[in-house]
């Protein structure tokens, strides 16, 4: 038969009933002043506490149970009106610390700032006492002896019933808090990656076993014993806070409790003295608690840190990589363009124009030979990272059409069309050779006749239009020639994307004999030097 599984709210109720069974029946052993039945520590309060502020008050009636069914069995049950009474004073008293602190803290009850600080310190001392002056004054009352009705005998009981529970709730609630309430949330209790390391842990244990042995040494030597000597065990305190936090410093408070407590008890030590040794409980729970407390703020501070140094690394190298992806496409346009000037027809054309106007026209083939050489000397040298100007790149194509028209001669008729004033703007380098490659060699395929070929320039409102345009009809990528790669138009429309990003717009289009290709700048995506912008006020306009 299938079980269904238990939640996690489900297992420490349960956990909780069953510790607060055993820590109640196991808290008389320090039981003082018979009369009045409390103990100088009392876990069960702060089990309660615990898991009323990390559940909330819905499960009061566990809590109310659990008390109930313990003073019923307990000795301490003599008279119906206490079994009934005392569960309930309890239980009530620890319901309402429980609401305030989820109230201010939420359901967590740690020092940590100010307002946690406060919140928590104020909770360990103030619930108890509550409980004990009422609890304490109700006893007296309903008590047979008259004995008990003095001032020395009522304050005597009240701090005993509040260093009891005091002293439970500060060593068993910081424990719940920082290990079950990770285990809840379904988080890690040490969120460092150094705690998780197997040697890590070893020295873990080390450090406790140093602070336990330094108390049972106090507890053994009789002159250290004698001169209360408890401060020793500062040392391997401070040494577990500063490496293992706020979990280590729970432990290491709970440690010295209970073995300070049931080493005193098995040697017969005075109730005085064991009020003596409860108080320096107190100091060493604040002081771990505070240190641990820090060290922890301060290790989540520093992971934090790391993980905003790694997320900016992050950053820096995704930066880098997309300055590296620019470079690879500007080397891939020069490669690009390297192939076009290396093309060997149109090297061996050029090569063999030259030759032919030797015998014939020296004089053209000078001009040829200082065209070529222009035009290699504007492509294949400069700067890498040079942004050259709109006039810049026409002049590089005019020497390359000056080469194209020896070659063609009258069947290629050039037309430029440039505005003075978008010659000073800043593109891309050899952003449009490709385009005046490509109008060439298709055009010299599909146009009739003569091939015409017309390259403008112009503002069109805000932004600047750039027209390539041939006769002859448009081809497909999917018709073209076995010797096209379509790498040109694809590395320009990457160019594009990268310089100008939602800011451009590249058309081709085949109309009434004519294939224009038209590449449209927004205002505000050109790279223009300032100190050669145009006058605000020009003479052309």
């Amino acid at each position: 038969m299938h079980r269904p599984n238990l939640t996690k709210p489900q297992q420490l109720c349960i956990a909780y009933v069953l510790l607060h069974t055993l820590v109640h029946f196991s808290a008389r052993w320090f039981e003082v002043n018979p009369g009045i039945a409390t103990s100088i520590w009392y876990p069960p309060g702060g089990l309660a506490l615990a898991l009323l502020v990390l559940l909330g008050l819905r499960y009061l009636p566990v809590v109310f149970l659990a008390n109930f069914a313990t003073a019923w069995f307990g000795s301490s049950a003599r008279e119906l009106w206490s079994v009934i009474f005392f569960p309930g004073l309890l239980t009530a008293t620890y319901a309402a610390a429980a609401w305030l602190v989820r109230r201010l803290l939420g359901p967590r009850m740690l020092p940590g700032g100010a307002r946690g600080t406060a919140v928590f310190y104020a909770t360990i001392a103030g619930a108890p006492l509550v409980a004990a002056l009422i609890g304490t004054t109700v006893a007296m009352a309903m008590s047979h002896r008259s004995d008990l009705f003095s001032a020395p005998v009522f304050w005597r009981s009240v701090c005993d019933w509040w260093i009891g529970d005091a002293s439970g709730l500060l060593t068993v609630v910081p424990v719940v808090m920082v290990f079950v309430g990770p285990w809840l949330d379904g988080t890690r209790v040490f969120s460092s990656e150094a705690s998780a390391r197997a040697g890590a842990i070893g020295f873990a244990v080390l450090r406790g076993a140093t602070l336990l042995a330094t108390l049972v040494f106090v507890l053994m030597v009789p002159i250290l014993r004698e001169q209360r000597a408890f401060y020793l065990c500062f040392l391997p305190l401070v040494w577990i806070c500063v490496h293992d936090g706020l979990p280590g410093a729970t432990l290491a408070t709970l440690a010295v409790m209970l073995v300070g407590l049931i080493d005193m008890r098995l040697a017969g030590t005075s109730p005085d003295y064991l009020y003596v040794f409860l108080l320096f409980e107190l100091a060493v729970a604040g002081v771990g608690l505070g240190l641990g407390t820090v060290v922890t703020r301060r290790d989540e501070a520093v992971a934090q840190l790391a993980a905003n140094n790694a997320e900016l690394a992050r950053l820096h190298q995704l930066e880098f990589d997309q300055k590296i992806a620019a470079q690879l496409s500007e080397e891939m346009a020069r490669l690009e363009v390297l192939r076009y000037q290396l093309n060997p027809h149109f090297l061996y054309n050029s090569l063999n124009s030259i030759y032919g106007l030797l015998f014939d026209n020296p004089r053209d083939a000078g001009e040829m030979v200082l065209r070529l050489s222009e035009f290699c000397r504007a492509t294949l040298t400069g700067p890498i990272d040079a942004i050259p100007t709109l006039g810049a790149q026409i002049e590089a194509l005019r020497s390359y059409l000056d080469v194209e028209k020896v070659r063609w001669g009258e069947s290629l008729q050039i037309e430029f069309a440039v505005a003075p004033e978008v010659e000073s703007v800043r593109l891309p380098p050899f952003l449009l050779l490709p385009l005046v490659e490509n109008a060439i060699k298709y055009g010299s395929r599909t146009s009739p006749g003569v091939l015409q070929l017309a390259i403008r320039a112009q503002h069109e409102g805000e932004a600047l239009l750039i027209e390539i345009a041939n006769t002859g009809s448009w081809v497909p990528p999917s018709a073209s020639s076995a010797d096209s790669t379509g790498i040109g138009l694809e590395n320009l429309r990457q160019r594009l994307r990268h310089y100008f990003p939602d800011a451009h717009a590249f058309t081709t289009e085949g109309k009434d004999g004519w294939v224009v290709a038209r590449l449209k700048l927004a205002k505000n995506g050109l790279l223009v030097e300032p100190t050669m912008r145009e006058p605000a006020e020009s003479p052309r306009e």
